[in-house]
């Protein structure tokens, strides 16, 4: 057809053949590239991507370098390390650091890292979403794919950090959460163990912080976000090193936690080969905190990136120096492109002061940020050279890493030259590693919001009918007429708590039902039959928890100096942030109620409330002494009488002892009929005795248990400040008189 009007071949178009001789090309611009750009190693790298070469597989191997030494490095030892370190002008490079890893690798991975770099992100990161065969896991039901990281590396530890076997069924697990806000590495921890876990979270303010109305999956009231004495949550600055140390110090006995775990990263967009380099002080700084706030044999994880630099692979020897094993590890959550992974370390040996001082002293200079007497070494190179075993270990991971980098990075260029590929593998291995992890396959969903009413109903079920007799009128009532009929019938039965509540004493303060919907959404059940939000006391409880508890006026000092607070005293308790624990022994419920509230202790945030367990006590002739009462003085003048409960030992706020008004005694059963408790002179023990068929054990079985409904129904309320005609001295000379009946052989 153009040749009819005239054109002729290797001619131009146009009546003087001034125009184009030759077709117009397709456009070959990639994705939002510029026009005419061309990355030749990208499309090299394309070429060069072949799929046998990855390896993609569910149950990961983890390899483990095990610390032979006998001892720890020694003082003097130190000292030398320091004397013989190279300091000098600060780094700007890692294309010559070959020591610890093949030069060709090294050089590999800075060109690819070089090439993505000048690549839209957009298409970048289109690209690796459609090429790693892990990324649909995300982050499962959490905040984010950090906490996915952390239960994907405690599956590969064998549960290690979430199931240590020193930790006791009676036991918070306490851990430490540092430089990882927003908070997934947290929430899984709460998530596998609930109330049972108690963590202590350090990380910058503001931007980066905890996202504690995110933790959807674990209960974050028994997670406590600490920022240092500067309130900034600064991890370089030694104040608040120490101060972290003392707080977790202060909370766990002087033992420390039973592992931390830290995620430290920031921006290097546009450095992204100097990231080890830049990110050193960071190392350093979650390492030496590690050192500082771990017990004795717990444990450490931390984010690295590359460890090609002397500086960072002297740290890694001190780590395994200090602990019994460590490895190096970068799990399927961690995407393969990236020089991310993992430093565990099992086992923290003890007595290690002297190392921790060396650090904090090299982070002090390090803090001077002097570009021309940089610390380029912890160790003398020549010192992790003789150690054979660690060197071989320390540049087998770094090859094998950076091997599977270099892939992954070749994979994300061909998915990035050929837009169609997708990698058929991401639903199978969702499905799977969600399995092998113990995480279930769904979607993360906010929390479903429920009224009161049907929230308890749902917990209380077959039990409902105990909120009717939860009212004070309904408790029957210890007098000089059934005390013998009642409580004495066999003390050993019983075991009585001192009350705020009683006649005359203020309506907020009633003992009833407590329900907790989370943080602040706390509900108390009424003598109308309702469930009312509290508003006059701030603190914090579990979803899915329902406890038989008081309000009471904490007070200190007297007169005109008097100060009050308030608390929630807890009783007994149905269920705790959804461990149903009804069923089970009166003692053992306490003993749960007493760590419940040892988990919620807030060591810093005073603004709330305190919430704390009964003390309890056996019915014998030490009655009186358990409940001694002082004569304190009120504001208005008026004298009442203040009883001052122990102090817990995680009670150390430094604050002056407290005392409140006892108004009442709250006597509660423990046994059900047949079965009743008595004292056996010869053991010196209790046992317990079946009046139908005379069996005697020292074990009561549960058919004798006398549930949380059972003991809320039978308890009984002595008013002893207003009782005038049983005083507290009558009533032991009862109890003297009854006892001796009551003892078996």
């Amino acid at each position: 057809m153009m040749k009819k009007w005239g054109f002729e071949t290797g001619k131009g178009l146009g009546r003087a053949l001034q125009g184009r001789s030759e077709p117009i090309s397709a456009s070959t611009q990639k994705g939002r590239r510029g026009l005419g750009l061309k990355l030749k190693e990208l499309e090299k790298a394309h070429i060069e991507f072949k799929p046998e070469d990855e390896v993609i597989q569910v149950q990961e191997e983890i390899t483990w370098l095990q610390n032979d030494y006998k001892i720890l490095p020694s003082s003097e030892e130190i000292i030398d390390w320091q004397n013989n370190r190279i300091e000098g002008e600060r780094k700007n490079t890692i294309n010559n650091e070959t020591i610890f890893c093949d030069e060709i690798l090294v050089l590999n991975v800075v060109n690819s890292k070089s090439v993505f770099a000048r690549l839209d992100k957009t298409e970048m990161r289109e690209a690796r979403t459609r090429s790693n065969p892990f990324e649909t896991i995300r982050g499962s039901i959490f905040l984010n794919r950090a906490a996915v990281k952390m239960a994907n590396i405690d599956k590969a530890c064998n549960f290690m950090f979430t199931e240590p076997p020193n930790v006791k069924s009676n036991e918070l697990l306490y851990f430490a959460d540092v430089c990882a806000g927003p908070g997934g590495f947290s929430e899984y921890v709460l998530w596998r163990k609930k109330w049972h876990a108690k963590g202590f979270g350090f990380t910058l303010k503001n931007e980066n912080d905890f996202k504690l109305h995110d933790f959807y999956a674990g209960p974050c009231e028994t997670f406590h976000p600490y920022y240092g004495p500067k309130n900034d949550g600064n991890v370089f600055d030694p104040e608040n090193q120490i101060a972290l140390k003392d707080l977790i110090m202060s909370q766990t006995e002087n033992m420390g936690v039973h592992f931390m775990m830290s995620d430290g990263g920031f921006s290097v967009k546009g450095q992204e080969n100097l990231q080890e380099i830049l990110s050193k002080q960071l190392y350093l700084c979650q390492c030496l905190v590690a050192l500082m706030i771990v017990r004795v044999n717990g444990h450490f994880v931390t984010k690295v990136f590359d460890l090609f630099t002397p500086f960072s692979v002297g740290l890694v020897y001190i780590m395994y120096r200090c602990f019994k094993r460590i490895s190096i590890f970068k799990p399927n959550t961690s995407r393969p492109a990236n020089s991310e992974r993992y430093l565990i370390c099992e086992g923290k040996l003890p007595n290690v002061g002297h190392i921790i001082d060396y650090l904090f002293k090299t982070n002090k200079r390090l803090l001077e940020n002097s570009k021309t007497n940089d610390i380029l070494e912890l160790i003398p190179v020549e010192k992790l050279l003789s150690d054979n075993k660690f060197f071989d270990y320390v540049k087998s991971s770094n090859e094998l890493i950076a091997q599977r980098q270099i892939i992954g990075l070749k994979k994300i260029a061909a998915y990035t030259e050929n837009k169609n590929l997708i990698e058929s593998k991401q639903a199978i291995m969702r499905e799977q590693c969600l399995k092998y992890w113990g995480l279930p396959n769904q979607a993360r969903t906010v929390p479903r919001r429920i009224d009161p009413l049907t929230k308890a109903q749902m917990l209380l079920q077959d039990a409902l009918s105990v909120l009717e007799k939860s009212s004070y009128k309904y408790a029957t009532k210890l007098s000089a007429e059934n005390v013998k009929s009642t409580v004495l019938l066999n003390h050993c039965n019983w075991y009585c708590m001192p009350s705020s509540c009683g006649p005359n004493s203020p309506v907020e303060n009633y003992t009833t039902f407590y329900l907790g919907m989370g943080r602040s959404q706390i509900y108390k059940y009424t003598d109308r039959g309702h469930w009312e939000q509290v508003n006059d006391l701030l603190i914090e409880l579990p979803r899915k928890t329902l406890i038989y508890a008081e309000m009471v006026a904490e007070m200190r000092r007297e007169e005109r100096s008097l100060t009050k607070t308030y608390g929630l005293h807890i009783f007994d308790a149905f269920v705790l942030g959804g461990q149903n624990i009804s069923g089970e022994y009166f003692i053992d419920r306490l003993e749960l109620i007493e760590l419940f509230c040892k988990a919620l202790w807030k060591p810093i945030d005073r603004r709330f409330g305190s919430v704390r367990v009964k003390e309890f006590f056996p019915i014998n002739c030490d009655i009186a002494k358990n409940l001694t009462v002082k004569i304190k003085i009120m504001k208005n003048g008026t004298k009442a009488n203040g009883y001052y409960p122990k102090k817990y030992s995680y009670e150390n706020d430094n604050d002056e002892a407290y005392y409140y008004v006892l108004r009442s005694i709250v006597f509660f059963k423990n046994t059900i009929h047949p079965w009743t408790c008595h004292y056996s002179s010869h053991k010196q023990q209790m046992y317990f005795y079946n009046q139908i068929n005379n069996d005697s054990l020292w074990k009561l079985p549960s058919v004798g248990i006398a549930n949380f409904a059972q003991t809320i129904q039978t308890r009984i309320i002595w008013n002893w400040a207003s009782d005038k005609l049983l005083d507290m001295n009558k009533f032991i000379e009862l109890l003297n008189t009854t006892s001796k009946s009551f003892k078996k052989t």
